[in-house]
């Protein structure tokens, strides 16, 4: 396992359960007896955890923030806590982090070969859903010991993964094997832009004096929208007879063609069709968002979702005031970027986006071919005795012998030419979105109880938001 240097002294480490502790723990998360339902009924966004302070008036600073001053004006909810800030363990990091885009086992693959299974881009199912089962959406996690990248892997998906006690040591291996490291500390994402004014502007919203805190893990799902935005034109092309048209003119992007009965045969605003892919993307974080809530529930942790935060920067679009994650960025004149975009190209060999043009899809051609052969519908999969589909031999191969299985070359052809012409005009594609997003997330904390005993109403002896299981956390959780 790969530990980075510790920021803070403050705090206990990560490495402080045994593999064996660590199952035991995720094998009685999965056998209790709590009810969906009953987590459904109590599950609230729990602010403040160990080491937090609200509107407390006290100045404070972090090395990972640059060490800039930031001070909450005192409010009516003046409260700094007197527990020491404690990280998540590998258990509950390990858990959270399968909740919400865990590999769960083959998908089913029930899309009809003529109503797009081509275009469906993997078979290794997930905890959540996503457009074409893309898996677009990675985690980021950032805590004490750094910045890390949650890939989880499998050589040969099972049907079911987790099926059984045996299964749950594969929660924690992922978690501990199939991580990536990016960096050995926590993030600068301080931006005070008017720290001589009256009132302090930060580009971290509200959210600026609790997030990114020691002690805390920050949950940073990371889209590539790009990937879905090439993959819904394909799509498009080949399904739906939607092309894209330039909104100046209403003529077609570069595929006049093809504008033909049984082909393309209605006009797609580029920006509409954009922002479809933006949506595809906010419904996959949306669902890790809210499996990882719930997770918490489960297991007594509080998680705030946020996105009051500018995610341009935090992902490293300003180098210069907050370096971020270290993305890159394309940088784009006036006249070719009506939309004022950031356009990020991602992080170098560890998360590039797909878009044009980039260090590794130079050219349209360079990013169609690559998404069009990552589906698992290629033949290569269906012919090679490795791979693993939800479907019966005899269906495998009636499948691989059917021609709308696989992209058909016009589509190729025309999908290569509308990104030529969109390239040309706006200098990128996708032009109006941002091919990596990151703008909600969830930071997870242990819950300080001390701030809902002074403030909230109070329940048989416990403030109301404060559950039993909350109560019990670290006997149940860390019993050393």
């Amino acid at each position: 396992m790969i530990f980075g240097k510790r920021d803070t002294s403050n705090s206990q480490s990560h490495s402080g359960q045994s593999d064996e502790v660590a199952t035991d723990l995720i094998k009685s998360a999965f056998e209790s007896n709590v009810s969906f339902f009953k987590l459904l009924s109590t599950i609230r966004t729990r602010r403040v955890g160990m080491g937090y302070q609200v509107e407390s008036g006290q100045e404070e600073s972090f090395e990972w923030s640059s060490n800039k001053p930031t001070t909450q004006r005192e409010g009516p909810l003046n409260y700094v806590s007197e527990e020491t800030p404690e990280n998540l363990s590998e258990a509950e990091e390990a858990l959270l982090l399968w909740a919400a885009t865990g590999i769960n086992g083959l998908v089913l693959g029930d899309l009809p070969v003529e109503g797009g299974l081509s275009r469906l881009l993997s078979f290794k199912g997930r905890t959540s859903p996503s457009s074409s089962n893309d898996g677009s959406v990675e985690m980021f996690i950032i805590n004490d010991d750094g910045v890390f990248l949650y890939r989880p892997t499998v050589e040969k998906p099972a049907l079911q993964e987790i099926a059984g006690e045996d299964d749950y040591i594969k929660i924690l291996n992922w978690y501990k094997n199939d991580r990536i490291k990016i960096m050995d500390r926590r993030p600068d994402v301080s931006w005070p832009a008017n720290p001589e004014g009256t009132k302090t502007v930060n580009a971290m919203g509200p959210a600026q004096y609790n997030l990114n805190r020691p002690g805390t893990t920050w949950f940073l799902p990371v889209g590539d929208v790009g990937v879905e935005w090439f993959n819904q034109l394909l799509t498009s092309y080949e399904f739906s007879g939607f092309y894209l048209m330039d909104p100046d003119t209403n003529e077609p992007a570069g595929c006049q063609e093809w504008i033909r009965p049984g082909f393309l045969e209605v006009g797609f605003p580029i920006p509409a069709f954009d922002e479809l892919a933006l949506m595809l993307h906010a419904g996959q974080v949306g669902a890790i968002v809210q499996n990882m809530r719930i997770a918490a529930e489960a297991m007594g942790l509080g998680a705030w979702m946020t996105g009051s935060y500018a995610d341009d920067l935090v992902l490293g679009a300003y180098p210069e005031i907050a370096k971020g994650l270290g993305f890159s960025f394309l940088s784009r004149e006036g006249t070719l970027n009506p939309a004022t975009t950031m356009t990020s190209q991602g992080l170098d060999g560890i998360k590039d986006a797909v878009m044009v043009p980039s260090k590794k899809f130079p050219t349209a051609a360079d990013a169609i071919k690559y998404v069009v052969n990552l589906p698992a519908t290629q033949a290569k999969l269906f012919e090679s005795e490795n791979g693993s589909t939800p479907y019966r031999n005899e269906v495998v191969e009636s499948i691989s012998q059917t021609p709308r299985t696989y992209v058909s070359d016009w589509v190729v052809e025309a999908a290569t030419k509308t990104v030529e012409y969109i390239v040309k005009k706006y200098g990128c594609a996708p032009a109006y979105i941002n091919p990596i997003r990151a703008k909600i997330s969830v930071q997870v904390h242990h819950v300080d109880p001390g701030f809902y005993e002074k403030f909230n109403v109070m329940n048989n002896g416990l403030p109301y938001g404060v559950t039993q299981t909350i109560k019990n956390h670290f006997e149940t959780w860390h019993p050393q």
